[in-house]
């Protein structure tokens, strides 16, 4: 059988897996896992922990992956009916994990309270609940421009829980 040799690549080829995206001279594009499924999940919380004792409690396998933002460690289930993510980025706070879903969001506060009680944790191990990259004040404000205030649901003024997750990862500004 003959030997088949790849060649190299080019030497003005930038690595698939780094910025600029689709700008290089590389005509691929390599995408991680993660940046492969997070279209499919919504995020539902933040833990007050991290990635691995959530892992070493349901026995899993923590990937080690990237994305465009940077490197994470991430997990991928089901638990009783609900399909979760549990990530962390290098670069996110130290001592949190974000915590996503793949159903509705109406079904959001079960699936974090069933992922708590077989977890064997209580809601103090809960920063945040619901989406920490949305703040309920903007959807306030979009709310009293359209003139309906009562159309707005899980906002509270305040002390929205947007400041209470900025509080609990040492983001008080």
């Amino acid at each position: 059988m003959t030997e088949i040799r790849v060649p190299g690549p080019e030497p003005d080829w930038q690595p698939a897996t780094q910025p600029p995206y689709d700008t290089g001279r590389n005509p691929a594009y390599q995408y991680s896992v993660w940046e492969h499924s997070a279209p499919l999940f919504r995020m539902i919380g933040v833990l007050a922990l991290p990635v691995q004792p959530v892992a070493q409690r349901l026995r899993l396998h923590v990937e080690r992956s990237w994305d465009g933002l940077d490197e994470l460690d991430v997990v991928l289930f089901r638990l009783k009916g609900f399909s979760f993510a549990i990530s962390k980025h290098d670069g996110n706070p130290v001592g949190v994990s974000y915590v996503w879903l793949t159903q509705p969001h109406e079904q959001a506060d079960k699936a974090l309270d069933t992922l708590l009680e077989v977890v064997g944790i209580g809601e103090d191990a809960v920063a945040f609940r619901g989406d920490a990259h949305e703040d309920p004040a903007e959807r306030a404000a979009t709310a009293q421009d359209a003139g309906n205030l009562d159309e707005v649901t899980d906002v509270s003024m305040p002390t929205s829980l947007w400041a209470r997750f900025r509080r609990a990862i040492g983001r008080t500004q």
